[in-house]
């Protein structure tokens, strides 16, 4: 039977499956959206004419640009505000279209479904130590939204949680044994999950991941939006000890206080663990998500890990993936496929 793997980030969507020479092939979208009011349709239908997708709301008379084409319009008119569906890792309970708009971009990528009850794995966050969160209510909804769907064959999911950061452990962590500490760095969260042998040992997760470091940063700089500052932290790079522009160096000083918080959590979850953590040999990190993706991260996250000086644990590589932005999806889906 063929599986799905999605990862339903706060700013990416990640659908993976196997292609037909069995390897993994991925569809992605970014979560965010604009509003657009509909006494003036040109704009709405020059828009749909280039083929961005769009919900039009009869209704409110209110139109919603989607994904990828509302983020360029966000970053080339500042005055435009960009909206998204979830915030700190949940559905935003503040956007009353949320759940719509997530309806329907992951199920257009989805697409059609080849059997009846396709095994879907979806990504889930742990509850934060830092913020009241609701994780357990947000994996209900997302388990409402893809049973909702029906392919035009009236075909239908079966959908099943599992946390992001232990999807990350499957998905890099085999030759391992599928032990070590996974550490999804997303928009809105940072998940970690330790696990021996594909098993959660403790788990948990931090809100002030990538938003985060756009707005700190935003406000230090002087910018109105965060949208700028979303697109600049792919050019920074963080093994640089003085970058050469204001914004480069507020980004990096973000940067390294968030990865400072992570890392005290993850040394506080493993001294409070005791002797259940042990570990004969290293435990190697896996560090993937949007968030992780500027240039030296990795760099910089083992820096603060070895100053943390965790001495209950041996503590090995700090590994990012190749394909940090798939990484969840790819996890999901091994789930997916040795839960049959």
């Amino acid at each position: 039977m063929k599986c799905i793997g999605a990862d339903v980030g706060t700013y990416n969507l990640v659908m993976c499956r196997r292609n037909e020479e069995n390897d993994f092939y991925y569809k992605k979208e970014i979560n965010a959206f604009l509003e657009l009011p509909l006494e003036n349709r040109f704009v709405f239908n020059m828009m749909k004419n280039a083929g961005v997708p769009l919900i039009e709301n009869t209704e409110s008379n209110m139109g919603y640009a989607l994904g990828e084409a509302a983020v360029n319009m966000a970053y080339t008119m500042s005055q435009i505000e960009l909206k998204r569906p979830m915030k700190d890792g949940c559905l935003n309970p503040k956007e009353r279209n949320a759940q719509q708009i997530m309806n329907v971009m992951c199920h257009s990528l989805i697409g059609e479904i080849e059997e009846d009850d396709t095994t879907l794995y979806y990504s889930v966050p742990a509850n934060a130590i830092n913020k009241e969160t609701d994780a357990e209510y947000h994996g209900k909804l997302l388990e409402a939204m893809f049973k909702a769907y029906k392919s035009e064959k009236g075909y239908k999911l079966n959908p099943y949680p599992i946390n992001e950061a232990l999807a990350l452990v499957y998905a890099e962590l085999g030759h391992k044994a599928y032990t070590g500490i996974g550490v999804s760095c997303g928009a809105g969260m940072i998940n970690v999950c330790y696990a021996i042998y594909g098993a959660p040992i403790f788990q948990f997760s931090l809100v002030n991941s990538g938003d985060w470091i756009d707005k700190m940063a935003s406000k230090a700089i002087g910018e109105e939006t965060t949208t700028y500052v979303n697109c600049e932290k792919l050019k920074t790079d963080l093994t640089i000890e003085s970058p050469d522009t204001l914004v480069q160096r507020a980004i990096k000083t973000q940067y390294e206080i968030m990865i400072q918080h992570t890392v005290s959590g993850i040394k506080r979850g493993i001294e409070e663990l005791g002797n259940k953590a042990r570990s004969e040999t290293p435990l190697d990190f896996i560090i993937a998500g949007g968030t992780s993706m500027p240039q030296g991260f990795d760099i910089l996250f083992k820096k603060i890990l070895d100053q943390a000086k965790i001495t209950s644990l041996k503590i090995g590589n700090v590994i990012r993936p190749n394909d940090p932005l798939f990484s969840v999806a790819r996890g999901c889906l091994i789930a997916a496929e040795n839960a049959k």
